[in-house]
Formats: structure tokens, sequence, C-alpha cells
């Protein structure tokens, strides 16, 4: 009677997950495994599992036969479809499900303990009765655990005996007898500088910065000069489409206009087409891989984690890219705690990392107060910090991450020059080679490319006194008068709920149709990149 009971509990469970996303990601939180099913069951809570990571849709029967329809033996396949029709008509209520969980988490304490004594008792007559009562102890803490499912154990061990293995592995490099682990390096040289470590697994560095000022460019640049130095990565492009982003790196890659390639594919000459051929070859003949993953409708950090820890023998990323932090969902309710949503995502990131030996690297944008002080601050930006609160949306931010970047569009040259500044480096100073917190890169949005700069300090630092800036069209200088006159304010939406450009105190630093006047008109001045760079 009691089995039968059971079995009629896990049915009342799986029909809640056959018919709730909500139950599945509750159900996700509580680290169950389908292994603690009974088989009747386990194959049907593997199928809607699956079914929700891959397509973020429920399962349902018509789905459910077509994945078993390959069964070769007909007694299972039919055994497999009445228990599926059993689950799917069970009754039950979303209030039962804290308890079906629990009923399954309690059946299994209750098993594992018996497993547990049972195993004492063999091991008292082997080993004898310490010994035994030790193995005992393990299995009670594991138990204890409930049904959460965790391949790793807590490391603990004497600081001495872990000297002498890291003392070891230096002898053994400095002789020759072992190779150095390379660092993964970001190929920017200015961030490596303050990185000191690159991105060593377990950290989390997040690059901040307003729309529409190359934080997608920036992390996709990074993440091909990772690839291209040997290391697997991963890109999560949560924004953009997969072809596009295919677009962007291949424009990079083979310094091919982005137009070119978008809009323009009929016009493409032989030499450009060569380029990409030759870009493909140089992709193929590389050892490591560059993956991307597209998840279907929104998604969660922890959805994210189920994927690649299920592909890991697959992918073995080195690098993990997520593009970016403000496109994924809580996976956690708050109740409208925006920063505690986004510290639990920053915490899983991390977290996923160090379990599974990658670096996370993602994006932020810097708040209101922050971009209207560096406006503010004119040329002078030398002078002009950034911290780690004037990232929009959380103080997680600072606490969490282990490196933080912010750029900036620079004030003489906005479409060819990006002025960053390290926030935060938890193993390395926060000023750049040089002893300022400013570095300058430069940046080809015709290719979508970021280098370093070339310029180094020839770069003038007050726009009133560079000559560059006397082709700035005079009308829209006028523009500009008239806005800090009357007071004129332009209350434009945004790609993103922000409420960092809000009408209340909107004045000429917060202008971005302005500001935008004013790039084109310097654009106009700039003649064409060479297809060659």
């Amino acid at each position: 009677m009691s089995e039968i009971l059971t079995i009629q509990e896990e049915r009342e469970l799986i029909y809640l997950l056959l018919h709730n996303k909500d139950a599945i990601d509750k159900f996700y939180d509580t680290g169950l495994s389908p292994d603690l099913f009974s088989d009747e069951n386990k194959s049907i809570l593997t199928s809607l599992l699956d079914t929700y990571d891959k397509y973020d849709v429920l399962l349902t029967r018509k789905s459910f036969r077509e994945k078993i329809k390959d069964n070769p033996v007909p007694k299972e396949r039919i055994s497999q479809e009445l228990a599926f029709n059993s689950c799917y008509s069970a009754t039950s209520n979303m209030a039962d499900l804290p308890m079906l969980l629990q009923k399954v988490v309690d059946r299994n304490i209750k098993n594992n303990t018996i497993k547990a004594l049972e195993r004492y008792s063999k091991d008292n007559k082997k080993i004898g009765n310490i010994s035994a009562v030790k193995n005992l102890i393990d299995d009670c803490e594991d138990v204890l655990k409930g049904a959460r499912v965790s391949k790793d154990k807590s490391y603990y061990a004497d600081i001495r005996s872990l000297s002498e293995f890291q003392l070891q592995y230096f002898e053994d490099v400095r002789s020759g007898k072992i190779k150095e682990e390379p660092l993964i390096l970001s190929g920017i040289k200015e961030i490596d500088y303050t990185m000191v470590t690159g991105f060593e697994k377990g950290t989390l560095t997040l690059i901040c910065a307003d729309v529409g000022c190359f934080k997608s460019s920036m992390m996709l640049n990074i993440g091909l000069n990772v690839w291209g130095n040997g290391f697997d990565v991963l890109f999560v492009p949560l924004e953009m489409h997969k072809d596009q982003m295919w677009r962007r790196a291949c424009a990079r890659e083979s310094r091919t206009k982005i137009e070119n390639i978008t809009r323009d594919i009929k016009n493409l000459t032989d030499e450009q087409m060569e380029k990409m051929r030759e870009m493909n070859r140089k992709w193929e003949e590389n050892a490591a891989k560059f993956f991307m993953m597209e998840e279907p409708g929104n998604t969660t950090v922890v959805k994210i984690q189920r994927q690649i820890e299920r592909n890991i023998e697959l992918i073995k990323p080195k690098l993990v890219v997520i593009d970016y932090v403000a496109n994924l969902e809580a996976h956690k309710n708050r109740y409208g705690r925006n920063d505690l949503e986004i510290g639990d995502m920053l915490k899983t990131m991390r977290q996923m990392g160090k379990d599974n030996n990658f670096a996370v690297l993602s994006a932020a944008q810097l708040g209101r107060e922050a971009l209207k002080r560096v406006r503010k601050s004119s040329g002078d930006r030398d002078k002009t910090s950034i911290n780690s609160e004037d990232i929009r949306g959380s103080h997680e931010y600072s606490a969490d991450a282990d490196n933080i970047f912010a750029q900036l569009k620079h004030i003489q040259q906005p479409s060819n020059l990006l002025d960053i500044f390290c926030v935060k480096s938890r193993n390395g100073p926060t000023t750049f080679e040089n002893g300022k917190i400013r570095a300058t890169l430069e940046i080809f949005p015709e290719y979508g490319l970021i280098t370093s700069s070339t310029y180094g300090e020839e770069i003038t630092q007050n726009p009133e006194y560079d000559e560059n800036n006397e082709n700035v069209d005079g009308d829209t200088l006028d523009l500009v008068s008239k806005v800090e006159e009357d007071g004129y304010a332009i209350n434009k939406s945004f790609e993103e709920n922000d409420d960092m450009y809000s009408s209340d105190d909107y004045g000429i630093e917060d202008n971005r149709d302005i500001e935008d006047a004013i790039d084109d008109s310097v654009d106009d001045e700039i003649e064409g990149w060479d297809d060659d760079f």
C-alpha cells in the first residue's frame, strides 16, 4: 500500500511539472534529481526537464510520444505511454508543490539512511567498529544534504601541505620539468595590465558603459582574442541573433565593413570574399572552440548553467561571455528588490565558473549620476574617477565582481576612440601602466574592432583647444546654446526601461540627441577607413 502511495505522490508532482513552468523552476531550485524517482516515472521527468531546458515549453503528450517512438521494445513503449497518461491525468494543486517536493526528499533520506545502516553493519565486521562508525558519519552527512546532488566535496587541509604542492609546482616550472599554465588574456594590453591574473577560473569580470557605448563589441572582441590565443570560449548573446553575431565576428576578423555583409552582399568584391574565406580557413585551423549558445525566449543564469553543465564535456570553456546582465531574468523572486535579484545573478555566475573551471565576462550599465558627472568634467577625464556605486541597478556589482571596467566614448573623437577606467581589480592596480586612471583605446565601428591605442599621450585633453573641434557644425552649436538657455528637454524612449534619462532634472548633460548631432557632424569630417586596416 505504501509503494502505491509513493507512486501516486510522484504522479501528482509530475502533473504539476507538466502543467506549470513555475513548478519546474521550483523543482530545479531544490536540486532534486530524476534518479530519485521510480523507474516508471523517471523517463517522463527527464523528458519534461529536457523539453523545458531546450525549448522553454511544457512537455505534451504528443511530444512525449515522439521522444519514445524509437524505443525498439513495444512493451516498454506502451508502458511509458500509460505512465505518462497516469501522470498527466493526476490532479494536484500548486499549493501542494512544497509538500510533494518534501515527500520526495523525505523518502530519499529514509532510503539512504537504511543503506547507510546496512553498510555500517557490513563494515563493522570487516574493518572494525571505529572505522565503520566514521564511514557511517560520512554517509549520514550525505543524507542530511537531502536529495541535493553534488559531485563536489568540501576541501580542507593544513595550509602547509598545500604549500608543499605549490612550491613543488614552482620548482618544476623553473627547472623546465613542466610548462607554466598560460594566462588567459583579453588581448587588450591596458585591460590585461590591471587584471594581472587574466581570466582566472572562478572570476567574474564586468564591462560597464552607457547604452550604445560598445559593451557588446568589447565582449565580442575579448572573446575572439581569447579564442585566437587557443582557449575555448562560450558566447551567450542575449540581445543579438546568432546570425547577427556571426556577421559581427566576420567583419571584425576579416576587416570587411559590417554594412557590406549585412545589407550590400551583392556588391561584395572578390577581395572582400577572399578575406572572409581566409578568415574561415584560420578558424578551421584553430584547435580551440568558439561556441555560441542561443537560449529560446527570456532566460536565467540558472538555465544557462544547466545547459553548460549538461554539455561541459563538449564545450569545456575557459571563458563564458554573457551579453549581458540586464537581459537576464531573475531566477529568484525578491519581490521588487531588483538589487537583490542582480546580486543573485552575479553570485550564481561566479559560482558556476568556480564549479566548472571557467571565467565569466558580462556587462552592465553605468548610472545616470556618473554620466552627468563625467560630462560636466569636460575633457579633463584624467581627474574624473568612476566608482563601483556608479553602476546602475545594484551595489552587488562591486561586491561580487573581481574586475570592473567602465568605458565612455572619447569627448573629441567619439567615433574612433574609447576611454576606459578600471573601477575594480581584485588582484591588480586600478591605474594603468602610465600611472593614470584613464586609458584610451581605438575603435573601428566599420569592423566592430577595438584595439589598444597607438595615440598614447598625444591625445589632447581639453576639447575647447583642439583644432579637430573647429569643424563642428555651427548650427549644432547654436542648438546646444538654445538648450542651455531655454532648459529645453527631449523625452526619448530608449531600448531599455531605464530611469537614467527621466524628464526631471534633464539638461544638456543628459541630452543624447544633441550629443549625437555633434557626433554626426564630426563623423562627416572623418575619411572612410581603409578595408585593409
